[in-house]
């Protein structure tokens, strides 16, 4: 990754690390979810899905990576509107 791609350079360091807290809430769940432990309609579940979906989806913004950024943006509103309309 070049530094042309980083929108704030200053903020590689914050937004580095975030990705990684993003990235475990997502594989938590995932996890949990495989194991029984979770329900994919579960408001835990989803509720690390739309949090870990918006770390990486900031993530993705601030690096450029406008097709994460759009795939991150789809699954956190799908997890938010499981959340908010869960008979639909």
């Amino acid at each position: 990754m070049t530094d042309s791609t980083i929108a704030f350079s200053s903020l590689e360091p914050i937004t580095n690390l975030a990705s990684f807290i993003g990235m475990l809430c997502i594989l938590i769940a995932f996890v949990l979810e495989t194991r029984g432990h979770l329900n994919s309609r579960g408001l835990k579940y989803l509720t690390l899905m739309a949090v870990g979906s918006a770390i990486l989806g900031i993530r993705a913004l601030h690096t450029g990576e406008w097709a994460f950024v759009i795939l991150e943006l789809v699954w956190m509103i799908a997890a938010l509107l499981a959340i908010f309309s869960p008979n639909q």
